[in-house]
């Protein structure tokens, strides 16, 4: 019987506490873990590490060669102002582990967004044309941490698409900004216009969410609908671009920007797809049960605040990746 792979899941490690793998491994099964950086080491169970199959955790041995993120100078820290830190990269901890998955991957998708109006982009797609897809958003958008450009979300989706349809000249137009909100990617939308895209994706929210010192957002719910639904209303008009919306992952609560109502943005995304009619990648209800399922945020986060690691494009990924086969 041939058992899903799990490939690249990341693990950061504390102390000798157990951590909780996603998905269960095969019982008895040795599993491949390796780390940091380079994954060129590579940990030898029952010396470096043991695993509970039963339970699907993980446990680092005390005088382990596994990094180990109490060492963290963030380790344990509320309200983490990490502008104080010279360097606060999840980088030197993060270790990566392949496994089969003795249940099988689910679905972690329970509603898809996913309108008839996108059937004119695989329309396309089939034939022998030139396809531009513009990247819009923030900086986890431009691939922010990604460990190479090939492993960022888009390129992935990219990638893919080139795979599914390889009459497609598919060409990625960067167009996202780091640190930028909804309310300075509504002031130059004509970036995107302008490029006439077969395909946009538009993921903002995290740097909109921003808790301020007041304890108010960077952007109010209210003006981040107002700016999403123009920015969709404008590409519209424009061009005849198919639109992705993407809702943004989860800061770490312990980070001193990370709102109470951060995920009330993603609840802002998905009413602007129902009503417009518009594609949603849920990212942000991938990622909440990858929590529920026990991982913890450093294994998700590489600079431990609010951009994903090379697991966590992975997961934006699957996100987009359901507008592949309809």
């Amino acid at each position: 019987m041939h058992l899903p792979e799990i490939q690249g899941e990341t693990v950061v490690f504390h102390g000798i506490e157990e951590q909780k793998l996603r998905h269960f491994p095969l019982f008895g099964e040795a599993v491949d873990l390796r780390g940091p950086l380079t994954n060129e080491i590579h940990f030898t169970q029952g010396l470096d590490y043991t695993i509970d199959y039963e339970m699907g955790t993980i446990k680092r041995k005390e005088k382990s060669r596994i990094p180990n993120w109490q060492e963290h100078p963030m380790y344990g820290q509320v309200g983490i102002d990490h502008r104080v830190y010279p360097n606060y990269s999840n980088a030197r901890y993060t270790c990566t582990i392949n496994y089969s998955n003795v249940a099988g991957v689910s679905d972690a998708i329970e509603e898809k967004i996913i309108p008839k109006l996108m059937s004119p982009l695989f329309e396309r797609l089939n034939t022998e044309k030139d396809y531009t897809y513009v990247v819009f958003g923030d900086s986890i958008s431009t691939g922010a941490e990604a460990s190479c450009k090939e492993l960022a979300y888009h390129e992935r989706f990219a990638a893919k698409l080139r795979s599914c349809y390889p009459n497609a000249n598919i060409q990625v137009e960067m167009k996202a900004i780091g640190g930028e909100s909804s309310r300075r990617g509504l002031e130059r939308i004509e970036d995107v216009i302008s490029m006439k895209p077969d395909l946009v994706t538009i993921g903002y929210g995290m740097n909109d969410q921003n808790r301020q010192p007041d304890g108010t957002n960077a952007i109010s719910t209210e003006e981040f609908e107002r700016n999403l639904s123009e920015m969709v209303l404008r590409i519209r008009q424009d061009t005849t671009a198919d639109i992705i919306l993407i809702t943004p992952c989860l800061p770490n609560p312990n980070w001193m920007f990370a709102s109470e109502n951060v995920t009330d943005y993603a609840d802002v995304i998905r009413c602007i797809g129902r009503a417009s009619g518009v594609a949603v990648a849920d990212v942000q209800r991938i990622w909440l049960e990858e929590l529920a399922a026990g991982k913890s945020h450093e294994s998700l986060l590489l600079n431990n605040l609010n951009h994903p690691n090379d697991y966590g494009h992975k997961l934006y990924y699957s996100a987009l990746e359901p507008f592949l086969f309809l």
